[in-house]
């Protein structure tokens, strides 16, 4: 009995958390739980008081920029004891091919030219005990899917330039940088409460419709690699298949294993990230 307890209670923890989205009353419920886990995982609050003046702010911020618009979105991912552990949201708004609003250029002193209706992906968060587990990239693909629901061929979003691991997760969804906002600030607990402080940030910017160009180059150039390696390796692959056909399994998997250590182990190695990625495109 205490075993099969015991694997029913792993069996719950391992459980992949729930996505949904939420809206209207449910949303406007949601919004100090995302915003405690956005203070925690995106800001690094980990005080107790810090991350409760953290979460006023963000909370404040999450209903003023996502309830009662109509291009506006937000989602949840929760475990089996419905506690948040993940959220994304996106909204639509009038912002440059930087990312920028009509405000944050006229306090820069520039023009708004190129200014269009774009969707910004923003409040993208995960526990700490469910990363890894490919659920940040499920959200995102939750927010691109309704953006091209809506008819928009792309999504933005923002991050802070040091910030190497969200950086990195991005890239590897197909987003791009296209520009570096060195005006930007974030928002900090201090102890007359939240005051925001400069920092630099990268715009991404992620199509709807192809997949980046440098990921298709480099796809090509591996593709037409393994091309070449097959040719160079036709008569030891031919071998080995006519051990397998013969039943001979073990030199068949001998002959193999010398040429993926060999030629084809440096090849394999630059396919993987390929493959992980979702190539060509998710």
């Amino acid at each position: 009995m205490a075993a099969l307890i015991f694997f029913l209670v792993s069996a719950d923890a391992l459980a992949p958390p729930q996505i949904r989205r939420v809206s209207g009353r449910e949303a406007n419920s949601f919004c100090y739980p995302v915003a405690e886990l956005c203070a925690e995982a995106i800001c690094d609050a980990s005080e107790r008081t810090e991350k409760a003046i953290l979460s006023s702010a963000l909370e404040r911020d999450l209903r003023q920029r996502l309830l009662g618009k109509r291009s506006s979105a937000l989602w949840i991912a929760q475990d089996a004891d419905n506690n948040v552990v993940g959220s994304c949201a996106v909204e639509v708004g009038n912002l440059s091919p930087d990312a920028l609003d009509e405000q944050r250029l006229s306090r820069q002193g520039s023009l708004a030219t190129n200014m269009a209706a774009r969707p910004l992906l923003s409040s993208l968060a995960v526990d700490p005990k469910f990363r890894r587990r490919g659920l940040a990239k499920k959200l995102c693909r939750e927010a691109e899917d309704l953006a091209k629901d809506w008819g928009y061929d792309e999504v933005l979003l923002k991050v802070e330039r040091d910030n190497g691991k969200a950086r990195g997760l991005y890239n590897k969804i197909g987003y791009r940088a296209v520009a570096i906002d060195k005006d930007a600030e974030r928002p900090v607990a201090g102890p007359g409460g939240v005051k925001y402080v400069p920092t630099v940030q990268v715009a991404m910017r992620k199509s709807l419709r192809y997949p980046p160009v440098d990921t298709v180059v480099s796809a090509v150039g591996l593709l037409a690699a393994a091309s070449y390696s097959y040719m160079q390796h036709s008569s030891e692959l031919a071998e080995a298949a006519g051990l397998v056909k013969s039943g001979q399994l073990e030199p068949a998997a001998q002959l193999l294993l010398q040429l993926v250590q060999s030629d084809l182990s440096p090849l394999l190695e630059r396919l993987e990230p390929l493959v992980q990625s979702g190539f060509p495109f998710r």
